[in-house]
């Protein structure tokens, strides 16, 4: 990826950094669901401070998250979702440079309909936010790169085709980011689909 003001901002591949997901707990009720993780991610992506071709950050990342489904309905057809993410950073190798930690929260409203006894749409708004929570800190960080702290907001829509006799689904999210700061801006379109065997 390049940018007209940041220049080569990643060009590698490979391997990159691991997640590993030690910790996730359950609990549920007839109309909710609630997890809680904990979680890491390993620096073992390659890393070069100054690089253009770095495929890992180079540091290493604690997660503390949650889950919750609330079904609004009893046929559970009409259901609120939410995510939250906690991410402590380490400090960077080669830089000595510490990211600011950062809260992620995802969330979705969404209701399905029976289109045949084989066939369920199911249409909603999404969202996501993501903040910048601490001062990033290190050699060579200015007081006004310290301070600069990112925000990302975006909203959207998403649609899903379900064939649960098939044992498949269809789907695409379509997001829009408004209002960041300090940080590029655009937009997010996901295609996915599931085959279960």
């Amino acid at each position: 990826m390049t940018t007209e003001t940041s220049g080569a901002a990643s060009g590698g591949g490979g391997y990159a950094d691991s997640y590993i997901q030690p910790i996730i707990l359950g609990w549920e009720k007839p109309r909710v669901r609630i997890k809680a993780v904990y979680a890491f991610l390993a620096p073992t992506g390659r890393f070069a401070a100054g690089a253009s071709n770095n495929v890992g950050t180079g540091y290493w990342t604690n997660m503390a998250a949650s889950g919750q489904t609330i079904y609004l309905t009893s046929d559970k057809r009409t259901v609120v979702t939410a995510f939250e993410m906690y991410e402590f950073h380490g400090t960077q190798e080669g830089t000595k440079i510490e990211p600011g930690d950062t809260f992620d929260l995802d969330y979705s409203l969404t209701h399905t309909f029976a289109l045949t006894t084989d066939t369920h749409l199911q249409l909603g708004l999404v969202g996501y936010e993501q903040r910048q929570m601490t001062d990033k800190g290190g050699p060579g960080i200015t007081a006004e790169q310290a301070s600069a702290r990112y925000a990302i907001d975006a909203l959207g829509f998403t649609a899903n085709i379900n064939l649960p006799a098939r044992k498949a689904s269809l789907g695409f999210r379509y997001l829009d980011e408004f209002a960041n700061k300090s940080t590029f801006q655009g937009y997010a379109l996901h295609i996915f689909g599931a085959l279960t065997f």
